[in-house]
């Protein structure tokens, strides 16, 4: 009896499932969702757009913004180095680029990004270098600009 029992129970429980599908599939259609508001019409004779004017009156020069000056080097202790060794080190930082293909110096790097493994690497090598006496002249590598104003 306890078995008969368990058999119509599942039966009635597959039954029920398959109502529900069948249901589900064939029964009513919902409504699909109105669509969007409509935008406004473009003119005919479209003037500047805003993309277009902000472009035209500040122009955007990636290559001057990814080697920007950076007075410091965010995230890297130089405390150990002598002021001279200080300024080396930041000309270097300015001067080389990270590898780690975001095209911006190792300082703008590490200034736009304080997680990049290859440019906090690169600039901990640099600092060693430089403190052990590696590296101890700039000749040829980039200056600081001139301060404008």
């Amino acid at each position: 009896m306890n078995r008969s029992l368990l058999i119509g129970l599942a039966a009635l429980i597959a039954l029920a499932f398959g109502v529900g599908v069948a249901f589900r599939q064939f029964g009513p259609k919902r409504e699909p969702a109105p669509p969007p508001a409509a935008v406004a019409p473009v003119p005919d004779e479209p003037g500047p757009g805003v993309v277009e004017e902000a472009m035209r009156s500040a122009p955007i020069d990636s290559a001057e913004i990814k080697s920007r000056w950076q007075d410091e080097v965010r995230g890297i202790d130089v405390s150990g180095l002598d002021a001279k060794q200080q300024e080396l080190f930041v000309r270097f930082a300015n001067a080389e680029h990270c590898t780690c293909g975001c095209g911006y110096t190792l300082a703008g790097c590490k200034a736009s990004d304080m997680s990049c493994e290859v440019s906090g690497g690169m600039l901990e090598a640099l600092r060693d270098s430089i403190r052990t006496g590696k590296v101890r002249s700039a000749r040829g590598i980039r200056a600081r600009p001139a301060s404008s104003g």
